[in-house]
């Protein structure tokens, strides 16, 4: 990997502009089945997640800019189960090893901090974010289908990371 300086910030309200335009990407729109959102959308998110210990929210920062958001949900229970919710990065940094350091340093903490376990869904299509996923540790355990977003029903899988 070359030698970036990346850093992993919680979300806070400045934040909004660029979550909003970087989940309104059609690449990242396509890829995740997901519809379009307003700016206020994300402005209003960020402020549920400010009081919402069971979630926690971050962008990646690679050399003093934006370049992607990971959150992670399930956070209070008491089997220290976690899930990840959103795994996303600007496609011009996809395929860098970028979102397997950020994975791995989010994991650790989490492993840190108590977690046994995380768990994820992705599409079944996704084989990049599933080869990120696998060098992180997960497997899949569970295959099915599922109604996105978008109204498309596609093949997903659960993947589950043992600490």
């Amino acid at each position: 990997m070359e030698d970036y300086k990346i850093e992993i910030k919680t979300v806070a309200q400045g934040d909004a502009e660029f979550l909003y335009l970087l989940m309104n990407k059609d690449a990242i729109l396509e890829r995740l089945n997901e519809v379009p959102t307003t700016l206020d959308d994300w402005a209003e998110a960020i402020k549920i997640w400010e009081g919402d210990s069971d979630e926690e929210n971050y962008i990646v920062w690679l050399n003093g800019g934006r370049i992607g958001w990971f959150s992670f949900n399930n956070l209070q229970s008491a089997d220290k189960v976690a899930y990840l919710k959103m795994a996303v990065l600007l496609p011009e940094y996809q395929h860098r090893g970028i979102g397997t350091a950020v994975l791995r340093r989010l994991l650790e903490d989490l492993k840190d901090r108590g977690y046994s376990t995380v768990m994820l869904y992705t599409n079944a299509d996704n084989v990049n974010a599933q080869k990120c996923y696998q060098k992180c540790g997960f497997t899949v355990v569970e295959e099915f289908r599922d109604v996105m977003a978008d109204g498309s029903c596609v093949g997903r899988y659960n993947m589950r990371c043992e600490m």
